[in-house]
């Protein structure tokens, strides 16, 4: 799914997707499942609806989202800044 070939389209990659994820969950702080698959549905068109899955097991796999159980909700992990001393 994430290795490329020449009949991947890549405006609805797993890469692609992912970082319309990441930048929709940046901007609001927590967004539900179906306003997220809605949106992600209107930038990209029905095909992303299939990948869109893939992308949110991806972000999970590298730690950037976390899923808000109580209100079935997913939001972005922020870095915790580590002091150098």
């Amino acid at each position: 799914m994430i290795k490329g070939h020449k009949y991947l389209n890549l405006d609805v990659s797993v890469i692609n997707v992912s970082a319309l994820i990441i930048k929709k969950l940046k901007k609001d702080n927590f967004l539900q499942y179906d306003e997220l698959l809605g949106f992600v549905v209107s930038v990209l068109g029905e095909n992303s609806k299939n990948i869109f899955i893939y992308a949110i097991n991806f972000l999970f796999l590298v730690d950037k989202i976390q899923y808000l159980s109580e209100i079935d909700a997913f939001q972005w992990k922020k870095k915790k800044q580590t002091k150098i001393i």
